[in-house]
């Protein structure tokens, strides 16, 4: 449960209208809120916000300096709100939790709330595992390989930075039902929205999570959960109906392929 939230923001409006939006989503949470660079850096050392609603431009620090000044290891949980997109791919390589890009509206801060909400629990689960390594007995040297070996897990990406007219978008792949390879190139469907990005589908495949995402022709890939139903086609090939309506064709080579991942099967 998150708790602890710092806005940073050297507009009032816009920490208000962020405080609102917290409060809708976290009524019990405790807000401070920072106006500036240096403020910010004081309150996240001293009070550990656990999250951090963070401005990128601001005078004298901006965001990314804000991060640097704390340590992007010891940075809480931070999530970019900016009327700026070319500062995207510098927010992620400091590990963003999200980037919001104003305006946005009520509905796309709250999923970047719920993933701060899953990163939250996250964190409390491989905390409560370490203490319980260590109440069975553990050496502590146990317990942090232990920890270690999870942190050395595959993690897969859950979004997608691209570049379109001189504009850089972030697309988070829980919006994206199926993705298309079109050569050197695949595109997301997000929706009524498409996003082209210079990137294999097999590449791109080694970097999704298997468990929400199946290749299901040589050229196509879709997200299990947009899926509604399969009918059968001609020559032994399938086709994938989404919730969306798109009929999308499974390949009689991947079809038991298919089958055994919607049976749970590995």
């Amino acid at each position: 449960m998150i708790e602890r939230v710092l806005i940073v923001d050297d507009e009032p409006l816009a920490r208000e209208r962020l405080a609102d939006l917290v409060r809708a989503q976290a009524p019990g949470a405790v807000l401070r809120e920072a106006g500036n660079g240096d403020d910010a850096i004081a309150m996240i050392t001293e009070w550990a916000p656990q999250l951090v609603l963070l401005d990128m431009q601001m005078p004298e620090r901006t965001g990314l300096e804000v991060v640097a000044a704390v340590g992007a290891a010891r940075m809480p949980p931070t999530i970019f709100v900016t009327a700026y997109d070319e500062y995207a791919v510098q927010a992620f390589d400091v590990a963003a939790l999200d980037y919001l890009l104003k305006p946005f509206d009520d509905e796309r801060f709250a999923a970047a709330w719920q993933r701060a909400i899953t990163r939250d629990a996250t964190a409390t689960v491989v905390a409560q595992a370490r203490l319980l390594g260590a109440l069975a007995g553990a050496t502590p040297a146990a317990v942090e390989a232990a920890s270690a070996s999870r942190a050395a897990a595959p993690r897969y990406i859950d979004r997608m930075v691209v570049k379109h007219d001189q504009r850089t978008i972030v697309v988070m792949l829980s919006d994206v039902q199926w993705i298309a390879s079109d050569g050197n190139y695949v595109v997301l469907h997000a929706g009524r929205d498409k996003y082209q990005v210079r990137e294999t589908l097999t590449s791109l495949e080694s970097r999704l999570d298997p468990r929400r995402f199946l290749r299901i022709h040589r050229r196509t890939i879709v997200d299990m959960r947009a899926m509604k139903e399969l009918q059968p086609w001609f020559g032994g090939d399938q086709i994938m109906i989404l919730r969306d309506g798109t009929r999308l064709k499974v390949s009689r080579n991947l079809r038991a392929t298919v089958a055994k991942r919607l049976a749970g099967e590995w």
